[in-house]
């Protein structure tokens, strides 16, 4: 197995020049008749409005038509429905380096992994955020490359990963804290460095954890991650102040084996109390349950020509999950979705904020792609159709702390928006029908989008 493959087991269980942003201003754009979802948090739907945007930022919203902007594009909107962009809050972002270390070939060129080729399969999608919770010192100058402009994407937030000795996944990628005063040097360490958050990850002791979780407090950055410790009995000591964001829900169900579904409400009392929220990630686990019951299922998915090459080799020919193949491997996978899905029920009911995940490109998953598997997926645990988009708009923005720019449709706000041919208020399916997106107010139409993929699909042979 590579290491690759190894450490994506451990995740969850025992030649075309860069098609760069140009650096002159963006043409003003107007779309017009449109039904605008604000996603606001009492927002209705505005019908037949219009939407106005320049330099990279809605400049009004009314209803009816403008007056014509000099020189904008204009866009009939009529019949199409125009979201905030979508948020992946847990993927992981690929770089040279971690190729390197995943795959175990040290022989891979600098340049082997072109970033807007990463970064094409989430725009593509309607993902205009993503959350990196593997980030390395390669992630910082991908965001700025991002935000400069000189590479089309997403925006990029960055949670660096602290485990325990020994790290699940290798130096390099993890930051290793056997006690809690390297913990808490490991979150000054990554203070300085320039990342956003903090990861805390399955390994840590508590009293690690909790230093950790103390620092990041002093550092004012947030964190997100695993629960450490699994089947001691101590879930909720990890509850502390500072634990923002748990990564998984599955996270929940591995703090017993089998996973107890009589301890949902325990479980939804002490996140509720510690106003932590959920990146629930259900669709990782679905796939799992689906790839080892028929492996032919991942060939016969066409957006599998959109991975990394090295990614594709091990989805294809060293998926650890594959390796586990069995009854009994499958029952217990099956067992954690089931569990998952109710405790997503229980969650929202209780009114705890649930985000949009994936954990993307764990060895089934697909950038940009796995996340409208994830919207469906939270349909089915019983989220409505808003909730899920709140979930993938407006929360995330809320979370990361980046509500004064984006995660709703308002005057002032960046525009990254998503523009569909029919509403998804009515089918969350209807999110995967893409006229274009709109990336810092930069127009893609459906045309260039698949333009872009096809390169894309192409290069990767």
């Amino acid at each position: 197995m590579s290491r690759l493959a190894a450490a994506f087991a451990l995740l969850t269980f025992p030649a075309c020049a860069s098609q760069a942003l140009s650096a002159d201003p963006v043409t003003p754009l107007v779309i017009e008749h449109v039904t605008v979802l604000p996603m606001t948090v009492e927002g209705k739907p505005i019908a037949d409005a219009t939407v106005t945007v320049r330099d990279g930022r809605i400049v009004s919203i009314v209803s009816g038509r403008e007056p014509a902007l000099r020189g904008a594009k204009r866009i009939n909107g009529r019949g199409k429905f125009l979201t905030p962009g979508f948020s992946d809050m847990h993927m992981h972002l690929e770089n040279d380096r971690a190729m390197r270390i995943w795959t175990g070939d040290k022989t891979l060129p600098d340049g082997f992994v072109k970033l807007e080729d990463v970064l094409t399969p989430y725009i593509a999608n309607g993902v205009t955020q993503i959350f990196t919770l593997t980030a390395m010192s390669e992630t910082i100058g991908q965001r700025a490359d991002v935000e400069s402009g000189r590479v089309l994407g997403p925006h990029i937030a960055t949670a660096a990963l602290i485990d325990g000795s020994p790290p699940l996944w290798p130096p390099g990628i993890s930051r290793v804290a056997a006690t809690p005063e390297d913990g808490r040097q490991a979150v000054r360490d990554a203070s300085a460095e320039g990342y956003e958050f903090i990861k805390v990850y399955s390994k840590l002791t508590l009293e690690t954890f909790t230093a950790i979780v103390d620092e990041a407090r002093k550092h004012h950055m947030r964190v997100v991650g695993h629960i450490p410790e699994r089947e001691k009995n101590l879930t909720e000591k990890f509850f502390q102040p500072g634990f923002d964001l748990v990564a998984h829900a599955e996270e929940f169900a591995q703090q017993t084996q089998p996973p107890a579904m009589d301890a949902i409400p325990r479980y939804v009392e002490m996140t509720r109390r510690n106003g932590t929220w959920l990146t629930a990630t259900l669709s990782l686990d679905e796939r799992i349950v689906e790839e080892v019951r028929d492996p032919a299922s991942l060939e016969a998915r066409p957006e599998m020509r959109y991975l990394l090459p090295g990614e594709y080799q091990v989805v294809l020919h060293d998926n650890p999950y594959l390796k586990k193949r069995g009854a009994d491997y499958v029952t217990y996978v099956q067992n954690v979705v089931d569990f998952n899905r109710g405790l997503v029920k229980a969650f929202v009911a209780a009114g705890i904020p649930v985000l949009t995940g994936t954990d993307a490109p764990v060895p089934g998953l697909v950038p940009g792609f796995s996340l409208h598997d994830e919207f469906d997926a939270l349909v089915r645990a019983g989220m409505s159709n808003r909730q899920v988009l709140e979930a993938t708009t407006r929360l995330p923005a809320e979370w990361l702390g980046t509500m004064g720019d984006r995660g709703t449709i308002e005057a002032g706000k960046r525009a990254d928006l998503v523009l569909l041919d029919a509403n998804p208020l009515e089918d969350i399916a209807n999110t995967r029908r893409i006229a274009a997106v709109i990336v810092n107010g930069r127009y893609l139409s459906r045309a260039e989008l698949d333009e872009r993929m096809k390169v894309l699909a192409e290069r990767n042979k």
